[in-house]
């Protein structure tokens, strides 16, 4: 306890803070919320410790007001411990918790607007995102900022719907509603085979007696991971403790949210990027007061201000996109656990596929390996198989829009894969087509002299987007059109490689009377867009749906009984060593989507390479020894997780001034005893938003103690105002 008068350390959420020294203005404990200004601007931060007494007394400032809420001493030990590993400043970590602006403050009156009918007028794609913007968010009144701002549409649009009297202003608040808060209670709705009530026994024993420990929930796709985890945040909610349950945005679908429901008997609290600015406050502090107690939510929900938190739950655990890479670099699954550890309570780590990582601490003992090898309900594993391109060949097709005079197109679709999707229109079933790339065609190149449309502002080619008429920029997202000549030599343009759309052009014909739904971040730009095709396939209202990742995990459709692979190669041979277990991952996940239901799935997968370990793996159900032989290799070239990476990208907008301060951090690179340092070289990208950029790479084996080295080396050289270095500890990214 610290009173009123005392020096002590504030820590505030900004970047580069690591604490400044302040007088109290009252009582407060270590942890404890408080106001302070720095340079005139005010903050929130929290009381981190006894001041450091560089200051004199004279020149300290005196806190402002101190709130009745405190940051438990194990968060702030897990902020001091996360700033270590990521070597962020804890002031930069803190800003992940304390992220909602005027989290303290009175809410601001503002006009609010609700959605009334629109069904009469014409919904271009901007007015429907602002209909998904209200739908995402329970058709709660929202501020035209909030609109704006979930919705990425222009203050025109917005005009245009309120004069048009699709947006009517409702009475303005002052604070947001809570309806979202409930009371749950278990419904027993769900009745556990054999393997999974084996599972929840086992976590739900750690969780009555307390105390860490980590549950690698592995279990094949179908299996009811869910339902076993659901059971575990049971015990903890009615112990009185606090439930994160954390998934991929992409996860984050009305299937889930019925599922909870069912199993809760209430909806539950969601956090995510699209939620109004009231809502983000109020669930914040729901969370804050103990009001909230369970969440579902991205990897942003770890960092809410949990009280007496009792279970974390990380589904899909070796989802890439649990790693933070913006504002700075950590991964939210590797944090989780090391919140459930300081905190002393267990967390659940639940695959289908896991992270070679989770899988070594799992060989290792240090993880509980609990498995489901049944898919729930009596459905069975679909039949998977390949199809060599090097003797199959696509055939051509005339595009539907073709002028009569065309030539016909190359296709990208085999005859038995075309088969297969005949005989499943026939059987009444539906049909999903996957291929990681967006767009029409990836290059855009010059038949005559090799021309290839590059981004100016980066060293990447753009993507052609017949949907939209323009190329795109999928670094940085400029567009462009698309040229009717070569700009060099004025030779014929034409258009190369598949992506989506041209899948969905080839589909419409060759199966004209399909109906057909194309998924990709380009079409899909909101959970509620998202949910809409789900309940239109559940419906039976697509026959064919064509698309990206965003379909590889947490759907689940019974009736849709074929799975095919346009391009299982991609990905395959990429630089990265990750390359072959992110590929197996993916495909694995997207085989799974098959015959989830009372018909038995298939799989076909298009290849040049039917041989490849990783698919005769996906093609076998073996998991386990396309794993083993993936890291024997890691094991002998000392890569994750037999070993350590820490990534320096150095960015700066003049090439020369950046290759001369690499050349002075090469030079200030210190000898690493266990491992070594390589680079300055050229990033796999060298240019994003016209940015250059160089990259080091610090290896070291498991034992090494890297962090430290690396925060000493980048003590001793000051880059100048126009360069930026990103620290990237664990990179799962090699761009």
């Amino acid at each position: 306890m610290f009173n009123a008068g005392d020096i002590v350390k504030i820590l505030i959420p900004n970047v580069v803070n690591t604490g400044y020294d302040y007088r109290l203005g009252g009582d407060a404990e270590l942890g404890s919320y408080v106001r302070v200004t720095v340079m005139g601007r005010p903050y929130v931060g929290i009381v981190y410790g006894l001041g450091d007494g560089k200051i004199p007394p004279e020149k300290i400032k005196t806190t402002g007001e101190i709130f009745p809420y405190k940051m438990p001493i194990t968060d702030l030990q897990w902020i001091q411990k996360m700033s270590q590993w990521t070597l962020m400043a804890p002031g930069a970590v803190l800003r992940l918790v304390i992220n909602v602006p005027d989290a303290f403050a009175p809410p601001r009156t503002e006009a609010l607007y609700v959605m009334t009918d629109a069904s009469a007028g014409r919904m271009t794609e901007s007015r429907q995102a602002v209909a998904d913007a209200f739908a995402g968010n329970d058709n709660t009144p929202m501020s035209i900022s909030d609109i704006q701002n979930i919705a990425h549409v222009n203050r025109s649009v917005i005009n245009t719907m309120i004069k048009k009297g699709w947006l009517a202003q409702t009475d303005a608040r002052a604070t947001a509603p809570t309806d979202f808060i409930h009371n749950y209670t278990d419904t027993g709705c769900v009745t556990l085979n054999t393997e999974q009530q084996a599972a929840a026994d086992a976590i739900g024993g750690a969780v009555d007696n307390g105390g860490f420990a980590v549950f690698l929930l592995d279990g094949i796709t179908g299996s009811g991971k869910t339902q076993v985890y659901f059971d575990a945040a049971w015990r903890a909610y009615s112990r009185g403790e606090s439930v994160l349950l954390m998934m991929p945005e992409i996860a984050l679908t009305a299937q889930f949210m019925e599922r909870f429901t069912r199993r809760f008997g209430a909806p539950p609290v969601v956090w995510h990027s699209n939620l109004t600015a009231a809502r983000r406050r109020e669930i914040w502090r729901g969370v804050l007061r103990g009001d909230v107690r369970m969440v579902v939510g991205t990897r942003s929900a770890l960092f809410l201000p949990w009280q007496k938190l009792g279970l974390i739950v990380v589904d899909e655990e070796h989802d890439t996109s649990y790693k933070q890479e913006e504002m700075g670099n950590y991964h939210a699954r590797d944090m989780a656990v090391l919140r459930a550890r300081i905190a002393g309570f267990p967390i659940i780590l639940a695959s289908a596929t896991p992270a070679a990582e989770t899988l070594k601490n799992a060989a290792d003992g240090k993880y509980h390996h609990l498995r489901l090898t049944s898919r729930f309900g009596g459905a069975t594993l679909p039949t998977i198989e390949t199809i060599d391109l090097r003797t199959a060949r696509p055939a051509p097709y005339r595009a539907p829009d073709a002028a009569a005079d065309s030539d016909d197109v190359p296709g990208a679709l085999t005859p038995e894969l075309c088969d297969a999707i005949g005989q499943t229109l026939a059987a009444g079933r539906q049909t999903m087509l996957f291929i990681n790339r967006r767009g029409f065609a990836p290059i855009t190149q010059c038949k005559k002299c090799g021309y290839v449309a590059m981004c100016p502002d980066c060293s990447v080619a753009m993507t052609y987007h017949k949907r939209m008429g323009k190329l795109l920029c999928h670094m940085c997202g400029r567009t462009a059109p698309m040229p009717p000549a070569c700009p060099d030599c004025g030779g014929a343009i034409s258009s190369r490689g598949a992506g989506l759309e041209k899948i969905e052009e080839e589909v419409a014909a060759k199966f004209p009377a399909a109906r057909t739904a194309c998924v990709s971040s380009d079409t899909i730009m909101s959970r509620a867009a998202l949910e809409r095709l789900v309940h239109k396939m559940e419906a039976g209202e697509i026959d064919i749906i064509i698309g990206t990742q965003i379909l590889a995990k947490g759907h689940h459709f019974p009736n849709l009984t074929l799975v095919g692979v346009v391009d299982a190669d991609m990905g395959l041979f990429g630089t990265d060593f990750r390359a072959a277990e992110h590929t197996f991952q993916q495909l694995f996940q997207v085989a799974g989507r098959a015959g989830r239901g009372d018909t038995p799935g298939r799989v076909l997968m298009q290849t040049y390479q039917p041989n490849h370990p990783v698919l005769r793996a996906i093609c076998d159900c073996d998991r386990n020894a396309f794993m083993a032989s993936d890291m024997d290799a890691r094991r002998v070239a000392k890569m994750p997780p037999y070993g350590q990476l820490i990534a320096l990208i150095i960015e700066g907008e003049k090439e020369s001034v950046l290759q001369q301060f690499c050349g002075q951090m090469a030079a200030a690179a210190p000898k690493l005893a266990g491992g070594r340092i390589m680079g300055p070289v050229p990033a796999q990208i060298y240019q994003i938003r016209n940015m250059y950029r160089m990259r080091f790479l610090i290896s070291g084996d498991a034992r090494a103690s890297l962090q430290p080295v690396v925060a000493h080396w980048l003590g001793k050289v000051r880059p100048p105002a126009n360069i930026r270095i990103k620290i990237d500890v664990g990179p799962q990214n090699f761009m």
